[in-house]
C-alpha cells in the first residue's frame, strides 16, 4: 500500500519522459497479456470438459464457458492512463480482435494464437 506521504510521483510531471511510469506502462501491458492467455486457457479448459460433460452439446453454451471471465478495470485510474497512453484510450480487452477469439475458442476453433 501506498503511504500518503509519497511523493516521488511528483518528479515525473510527463508520463513520456518518466522512467518509472514507463516501466509501470509496460508491467501493465504485460500483465494485460498475461490475462489475455490465461483466459484463452481456461475458455480453452471449459471447452474441453463441456465435451465430457454434454457431449450431445444441449445444455452448455458458448455464452457459458466465457461467463466469469471479464474482469473489468476500466474504472481504476492506472487502467485508464494505460489505455490512453498505449491503446489511444481502448481497451485491449474489449478490442473486437480479442473478443472475437475467446468467443471462437468458446465455439471449440483453436488458431493457437494464445
Amino acid at each position: 500500500m501506498i503511504r500518503d506521504d509519497y511523493t516521488d510521483w511528483d518528479e515525473c510531471p510527463e508520463v513520456n519522459e518518466c522512467e518509472l511510469i514507463r516501466s509501470f506502462l509496460e508491467l501493465v501491458d504485460s500483465m494485460v497479456k498475461d490475462i489475455q492467455h490465461l483466459k484463452a486457457e481456461t475458455i480453452k479448459a471449459r471447452y474441453r470438459l463441456s465435451q465430457n460433460l454434454d457431449p450431445e452439446h444441449q445444455w452448455i453454451s458458448s455464452v457459458d464457458l466465457l461467463s466469469g471471465l471479464d474482469t473489468p478495470h476500466y474504472d481504476n485510474l492506472a487502467y485508464q492512463e494505460y489505455m490512453r497512453i498505449y491503446y489511444d484510450g481502448g481497451d485491449p480487452m474489449s478490442f473486437k480482435e480479442h473478443v472475437d477469439s475467446m468467443v471462437r475458442l468458446a465455439k471449440g476453433q483453436d488458431n493457437n494464437q494464445y
